[in-house]
């Protein structure tokens, strides 16, 4: 995988960082070009090394078995991290992701009077990172260094490019609810499409996610990722507490927050805060939902109103839209992977807080899981593939890369 030298360029109110990317052994038509943009008042934050391309491809380089080579500059102590994640990804999967070497015309720091000064914590809308930046507002974080300054939202990563309603609609609520001391930044990418059919995004995801603020190093020092599991429910991920760590260079420190507290625990941290209650965005329902507003009947969606119904606080978020039952617990499966995550750890929150009644249900919702997770592991391979390939045809999947070709690039 060739990488080159990572270009600037203004277009209209927009910066675009781009990297041209050719594939020594598998061709990768129609995509030549890998690109992030930013609001153009962000231009002077930018200084083009190559740390946030590498960063992103490595994962799409080791699922193809390709060697990178980069013209750009490459901060040390992230070459050193590459080599250490790369280790994790191998270890999970090892007959998915290979081992690779990493080459670059140069390997330096960042000037330190280059470098950023502020925390910038990644956003969603979801619960993982509400919770991460409240906890970081200057209310609740003492020291100033860790106080975060700006959000940054990345169209591309779960809300395809072609859905610029979805994304614009977020960000005008976003910027109506949070508060006045956090600078939202919009940021676009094609980075998702160039993983598709080659490495799975839940494992791919952590490279890219940490390269969208990795790009704006004249901005960043501290970088914060919210977590998506606590540290006593750890899986293979793209993103965890000790992969996001070494993806860190010289000047920008990467912080994985919030492992120490289950899901529905943020949820009860969250429940009185009212961005969150204005603004929660769980869905995975890309054809149903509308900005912030959730679809109220997929999976995540069912997980999120029954955490928010047995803290009780569902009435107070106003992104969900159907009233919420304790019966349609019953009508919940989880998606299990290799642990079963949301339903046991629910059912203990209600039991410590005496809310018995709810256990039955959520303890058939974890058996209707548990049960649709080993009907999937023991379906015969061939089977499971002809199912999946009816059911999701690659051509019907939003992230792939047949549909840029019907989008602009940003500034044109």
């Amino acid at each position: 995988m060739i990488l080159g030298l990572p270009e600037i360029k203004l277009k209209k109110d927009l910066v675009v960082v781009s990297t041209s990317v050719a594939f020594e052994t598998h061709p990768h038509p129609p995509l030549t070009s890998a690109w992030f943009s930013y609001p153009a008042k962000f231009l002077p934050f930018i200084s083009g090394r190559a740390d946030a391309f590498v960063t992103a491809f490595l994962p799409l380089a080791m699922a193809l078995g390709e060697d990178i080579f980069t013209s750009g500059v490459l901060s040390p102590r992230l070459e050193y991290g590459l080599y250490e994640y790369q280790s994790a990804l191998h270890m999970w999967n090892p007959e998915k992701f290979h081992g690779v070497n990493i080459f670059s015309a140069q390997v330096a720091p960042l000037a330190v009077e280059k470098a950023g000064v502020n925390t910038l914590s990644l956003f969603s809308g979801g619960v993982d990172s509400c919770y991460s930046l409240m906890l970081h507002l200057p209310e609740n974080q003492p020291i100033e260094q860790f106080q975060v300054k700006y959000a940054l939202f990345v169209h591309g990563f779960d809300i395809p490019l072609q859905d610029e309603n979805t994304f614009n609609t977020s960000i005008a609520t976003f910027q109506e609810y949070l508060p006045q001391s956090v600078e939202l930044i919009p940021c676009k990418t094609n980075l998702h499409y160039f993983m598709t059919g080659f490495a799975k995004w839940p494992f791919a995801h952590g490279g890219p996610l940490l390269a969208s603020a990795m790009l704006l190093d004249g901005l960043v020092k501290n970088l914060i990722i919210p977590a998506s599991y606590s540290l006593d429910e750890l899986e293979p991920w793209g993103s965890t507490p000790f992969t996001d760590y070494w993806l860190s260079t010289e000047t920008i420190e990467s912080i994985h927050h919030g492992a120490d507290a289950e899901r529905i625990e943020k949820i009860e941290a969250i429940s009185t805060w009212k961005p969150a209650q204005n603004i929660l965005r769980v869905c995975i329902n890309a054809s149903e939902r509308h900005g912030v507003d959730n679809c109220s009947h997929c999976e995540k969606c069912i997980r999120t109103m029954a955490m928010l119904k047995i803290v009780g606080v569902l009435p107070e978020f106003k992104t969900f839209h159907r009233s919420f039952h304790i019966w349609d617990i019953l009508f919940w499966s989880p998606d299990f992977t290799t642990i079963a995550v949301w339903a046991p750890y629910m059912m203990r929150y209600a039991a410590q807080h005496k809310l018995y009644y709810y256990l039955p249900f959520l303890l058939f919702a974890n058996l209707h899981g548990w049960l649709k997770f080993w009907l999937i592991k023991l379906m015969p391979r061939p089977i499971f593939n002809l199912l999946r390939k009816r059911l999701y045809p690659a051509d019907k999947d939003p992230f792939n890369p047949h549909h840029l070709e019907k989008i602009s690039l940003p500034g044109d």
